[in-house]
């Protein structure tokens, strides 16, 4: 943990400090940047402000007067209430803009780990609180070189995998093995870890009205068969077994048939979501190359406008995309303007899955990639790229 480089930060956001609050691990944001161990026994509120310009200080209690021991600067330990309430205001100057893991209207509920009673308190000392929103991304989102090609290496391996399990589901309807969504499951993870992917999770197998489901899963006592004619689902991720790899994670259209039989309103459905999917990719692309920030919910609208305009507003019930780090689901910007308003920029050497999808009563289609976001362009990865739901016969 660089105190420099938060300093460097704060200035470049024109923030006069960064506030972090936690009372038992109700801030992962906080343990994140900070680097703290979230096995420490925390049990009573902690603070540790860090300035633009000079040296942090940590408020500690009396009881767990260890904690924070790890960070540079002062300590002040308090013993009540009234204490911690004295430190803090001798702490933050009046007038000054001190940032936090606050979301106005709870706009973004990824980065509000602070309750609305502790911002109360900070803003008695006469501070305006800000949003570490786009400040936390720099800790908990921005990926090192090594860490991007952790990313491109989890792709092509669980692709492998993918490639390798259509070809045997291939053999297995040309056999007319029976097949059911469970067992083809296992079989996908079977293959992505023997490629050397930690899965903690099994992948998705939906077939036909599954699929209408954006997190159906199956189990080994709920599950549809799977036939010839069926329209199936895949959404599988993972990621290398090195510490700090981060992981892939995509989602594929497959036909239990040949090319010639797939049905013309499922190849209709796939071709919008694909277009929805592109058209979101280009838009952040072009906004880059002309050196223009990209906000999350920018993206979101870009790509739910080619589905609206299609007639399927309805069916398309979850956002675009999420951040993606060591974590499948990160903690930077989300590609949102659905479920929440992430205004969150797009920042160089981040991750995020693009992934539209139409969720039909009698099937649902979606088409995800991964995005590695530089300063002016991006990278798919999971390549290549779905085209057209692909016939296993």
């Amino acid at each position: 943990m660089s105190i420099e480089r938060i300093q460097q930060a704060l200035r470049e956001e024109r923030v006069d400090g960064w506030l972090f609050y936690d009372f038992r691990r109700s801030n992962p944001i906080a343990y994140a940047v900070l680097e703290l161990p979230l096995e420490a026994m925390y049990t009573r509120r902690w603070f540790y402000f860090v300035p633009a310009q000079g040296t942090p200080t940590a408020i500690v209690s009396a009881v767990e007067s260890h904690v924070l021991r790890s960070l540079p600067g002062e300590r002040r330990v308090y013993r009540t209430w009234q204490d911690m309430h004295t430190y803090l205001r001798e702490l933050l100057l009046a007038g000054s803009r001190i940032a936090m893991e606050y979301s106005p209207m709870n706009a973004i509920p990824y980065i509000a780990r602070v309750d609305a009673g502790t911002v109360e308190l900070v803003r008695s000392s006469g501070v305006e609180v800000v949003t570490s929103a786009n400040l936390s991304q720099r800790f908990v989102a921005q990926l090192s070189d090594a860490q991007i090609e952790s990313q491109r290496e989890a792709g092509r391996r669980i692709i492998a995998a993918k490639e390798a399990l259509f070809v045997a589901l291939g053999d297995d309807l040309r056999a007319e093995a029976s097949l059911n969504e469970y067992d083809v499951q296992q079989r996908f993870l079977q293959l992505m870890r023997e490629r050397g992917v930690v899965v903690e999770e099994p992948p998705i197998v939906a077939a036909n009205a599954n699929a209408s489901n954006p997190h159906y899963l199956p189990t080994a006592e709920r599950h549809l068969p799977i036939q010839r004619g069926d329209l199936i689902l895949f959404d599988f991720w993972g990621t290398l077994p090195e510490p700090g790899s981060i992981y892939a994670d995509y989602t594929w259209m497959a036909f239990a048939g040949t090319r010639d039989e797939i049905p013309a309103h499922q190849r209709e459905v796939f071709d919008i979501v694909r277009r929805a999917r592109d058209t979101a990719i280009t838009f952040i692309r072009e906004r880059l190359r002309e050196g223009q920030p990209v906000e999350g919910r920018e993206v979101d609208d870009v790509a739910r406008s080619v589905i609206e305009s299609a007639g399927y507003a309805d069916y398309f019930v979850h956002r675009t995309g999420h951040s993606i780090t060591t974590a499948e689901h990160g903690n930077g910007a989300n590609i949102d303007n659905f479920e929440t308003q992430d205004a969150r920029l797009l920042l160089p050497n981040t991750c995020n899955s693009i992934e539209p999808g139409i969720y039909l009563p009698e099937f649902g289609v979606r088409s995800e990639v991964d995005l590695l976001i530089s300063e002016h362009d991006v990278e798919v990865t999971g390549v290549p790229v779905q085209e057209e739901i692909t016939a296993l016969l």
